[in-house]
């Protein structure tokens, strides 16, 4: 009897045993496990310079999305209609490409000219997706990459894909092979001091961190870099640091931002239109201002309710000038091919 026990035991354990490894393959080739361990590392290791290893060292602005830290259904997104549009936007990016944004993707850097996503992708399944789009397989350095000639271009390359023009594309795969923005310590050092910890992370370049000896000798008092991070729950919560040249320089950089709030409006008005201005005046005035002592940096932050968020986007959705810049990103390019 003891001996049937332990048999019966035996065998419960190796069919569970059986299960577990069968569940364990089964989530690996689904993209479970995958996505599961990059859930993991976005709350407890957000920090991911990989992204930038294809940025060439010449861009000079980035923004970077986690969408593992994107809450589709927190306060801001419920109340406003940027729930909707992360729906509609996941919906689009996978009918063309097969790629689902909140599944397969980690991590998105966007340029003005390039996109970078690490994720799970599949390069043939995308291959014959956008076959129906009349792409045609191309290879740059030994790198196979799909391409709609004269228009744009797409590769899948291990964990990454890459999308832009072809130009931008090629340019992407010399930046992996050699100087890329990751290897930027100026760039890389102001998303550390802001923190990847937010949904969404920008860094703009404004001026050479390596200046001239004439502009050493003039000593110009302009920023050097803006870098963002904003991120939500009952409202949005965006912060901006802006790096000037100097302590001095950023006390009266920090002096005429102060100074200037009261003209927000008439200053914004020519590029963003009257709606958008008015709202992002509203914005500016409400706004902290901070000089950091001996840092050569000003931090700005701005708490935006609901209710003015909502009103930001509507106004941003008039704009004839933010339109057409939009238009000139590759993530617009992507969901709306030419046909």
């Amino acid at each position: 009897m003891v001996v049937r026990t332990r048999s019966r035991w035996s065998l419960i354990k190796w069919a569970l045993l059986a299960v577990v490894a069968l569940t364990g393959f089964a989530a690996v080739k689904m993209g479970w496990a995958g996505y599961g361990f990059s859930q993991l590392k976005s709350s407890l290791w957000p920090r991911d310079e990989s992204v930038l290893e294809w940025m060439p060292l010449t861009t000079t602005a980035v923004a970077i999305f986690d969408p593992h830290q994107i809450r589709p259904k927190d306060a801001v997104a419920q109340r406003t209609r940027i729930g909707a549009t992360l729906m509609r936007l996941r919906a689009d990016v996978l009918k063309v490409t097969g790629v689902d944004l909140a599944f397969d993707v980690d991590k998105i850097a966007l340029a003005p000219n390039l996109a970078v996503l690490r994720g799970r992708f599949d390069g043939e399944k995308l291959a014959t997706k956008l076959a129906e789009y009349r792409y045609v397989r191309a290879e740059y350095v030994g790198r196979a990459y799909l391409v709609r000639a004269g228009e744009d271009a797409v590769m899948a390359s291990d964990d990454f894909l890459i999308y832009g023009d072809e130009a931008s594309l090629r340019a992407a795969i010399d930046a992996s092979a050699g100087a890329s923005l990751a290897k930027d310590a100026s760039f890389t050092a102001r998303l550390e001091r802001m923190g990847w910890n937010h949904p969404l992370l920008a860094s703009i370049s404004l001026a050479d961190d390596r200046p001239s000896i004439r502009t050493l000798i003039t000593g110009t008092t302009g920023p050097r870099a803006v870098t963002l991070g904003v991120r939500g729950g009952d409202a949005l919560d965006a912060r901006a640091s802006v790096e000037a040249s100097s302590a001095s320089a950023a006390l009266d950089l920090a002096k005429l931002l102060e100074s200037e709030r009261s003209r927000a409006a008439e200053l914004l008005e020519p590029w963003a239109g009257e709606p958008l201005a008015s709202q992002l005046a509203a914005l500016a005035k409400d706004a902290t201002v901070r000089p950091e002592p001996g840092a050569g940096q000003v931090d700005i932050h701005a708490r935006i309710p609901a209710d003015s968020l909502d009103a930001i986007l509507r106004a941003t959705e008039q704009s004839a000038a933010v339109g057409r810049a939009a238009k000139t990103l590759p993530l617009y390019q992507l969901l709306a091919p030419a046909p």
